[in-house]
């Protein structure tokens, strides 16, 4: 073993790792023991390099694994957001805030359709780092569906991925300070429909492997589903709030027509005062006040003189202007609060309240002037009034028809003081 030659040759096979073509000077054992030498060296190699492309291959199901953990993290956490927000752009922002905490990628953006299917409006964007600032992402920016890597992709409903932008002609960059070299842009799809694309950037080269990618598709499918439900839940907050509105101005509607109702219920639609069911419920009402409260009240009955000659010579239009002449001019002497009524056809109620007898006959010589310097034209005779008074406390009255039954005697002695039927 101490041959000159067989040293020299165990230095050859570990240095260069080669078996000799001649094994001249070399014993039958020397010879065999070369071999095998040669042998395990060459079994050692082999494990070293099937030790490192294990090695190699342990370290990317490790960080496969810490990617697969962090996108669960982040499948969570965005699946809480929709508990909270139903906003669409706080939504999509919120998402990426915990995408740029979770995952490993430099910048990410959120763009949806609009209206009218034809664009792609930037909803969100968000890079990490220091350089990466939020206000390089401006809201409301649009590319055409199409256009560019992600307007593509908003056509076809395929994710594309690109391992260096700079190649490719269809990436299309908005003006901002962000580098990007590698993208990964997927479509955002509720069942077929498309909603939109999130766009993954790096600035390096082959930044997103096989795994990477569909990891990404998978947390992109769920951010569809919940940026569709904010969708629903906005259109039907929209439905309702539309619908609310309809019912406000329906139910507006509505009520401006009950109070028409209401008061073509008690309206008399010649003169527009009350009419004869207003005014008996009005008068039932003071009389079980009074006797209650002790509040006194006058009933004043009108009558239109002459009224039958005017219809009879000028017709009955004339007749009616001669009836609304006198409602104008009770109207214009009445005193708020109390109640003016046409019971009938020439007839006419007042309830004054709180009024005793002189200040009902006070009203009542009122009326007689007031009517007295209307314009009546060429009529004639001229229209004049009669009127007959009762006072709720002058007598022990037991019901309200018998106030007006005592104001109506004293309508009748009126006019047949004047010698009027």
């Amino acid at each position: 073993m101490n041959n000159p030659s067989f040293m020299k040759l165990l230095e050859d096979i570990v240095q260069e790792s080669r078996i000799p073509d001649s094994f001249t000077g070399l014993s039958a054992e020397e010879e065999t023991l070369a071999i095998r030498i040669h042998g395990e060296l060459e079994k050692a190699k082999a494990y070293k390099n099937y030790s490192g492309i294990y090695l190699q291959a342990l370290s990317g199901t490790e960080k496969f694994y810490d990617m697969s953990i962090r996108a669960l993290s982040a499948l969570i956490k965005v699946g809480k957001i929709e508990e909270e927000v139903k906003d669409v752009y706080t939504l999509c922002k919120k998402t990426l805030e915990i995408f740029a905490q979770e995952l490993e990628f430099e910048n990410c953006s959120i763009m949806l359709k609009d209206t009218d299917n034809e664009h792609l409006i930037l909803m969100a964007g968000r890079g990490r780092g220091d350089k990466y600032v939020e206000k390089n992402w401006k809201k409301g920016r649009r590319i055409k569906i199409g256009e560019g890597i992600a307007g593509k992709v908003a056509e076809t409903g395929e994710y594309i991925f690109i391992s260096d932008v700079k190649n490719d002609p269809r990436f299309k960059q908005f003006s901002m300070s962000v580098e990007i070299t590698s993208l990964l842009s997927i479509p955002l799809k509720s069942d077929e429909k498309i909603l939109g694309v999130i766009n993954f950037s790096h600035p390096l080269l082959e930044a997103f492997d096989e795994n990477k990618i569909n990891l990404m598709v998978i947390l992109s499918n769920f951010v569809s589903q919940m940026i569709m439900l904010a969708m629903l839940h906005n259109k039907i907050a929209n439905w309702n709030d539309d619908l609310r509105k309809q019912v406000e101005g329906k139910t507006s509607e509505l009520t401006e027509k009950n109070k028409q109702l209401e008061k073509l219920a008690v309206q008399d639609p010649l003169t527009g005062l009350y009419n004869r069911r207003f005014f008996f419920t009005r008068l039932e009402e003071e009389f079980s006040r009074s006797a209650r409260y002790n509040e006194h009240f006058s009933l004043l009955l009108i009558d239109l003189d002459n009224l039958k000659p005017v219809n009879d010579t000028y017709g009955h239009l004339a007749g009616d202007k001669v009836i609304k002449s006198f409602a104008k001019s009770l109207k214009s002497i009445g005193r708020k609060g109390d109640v003016i009524a046409r019971i009938g056809g020439d007839e006419f109620g007042y309830i004054l309240l709180e009024t005793d007898q002189k200040g009902a006959l006070d009203f009542a010589e009122r009326i007689h002037e007031s009517f007295a310097k209307a314009n009546h034209g060429a009529v004639k005779p001229t229209p004049t009034v009669s009127i007959g008074i009762a006072h709720s406390i002058t007598k022990k009255f037991k019901k309200h028809q018998e106030v007006f039954k005592a104001a109506d005697d004293d309508l009748y002695k009126s006019k047949k003081k004047k010698k009027i039927k």
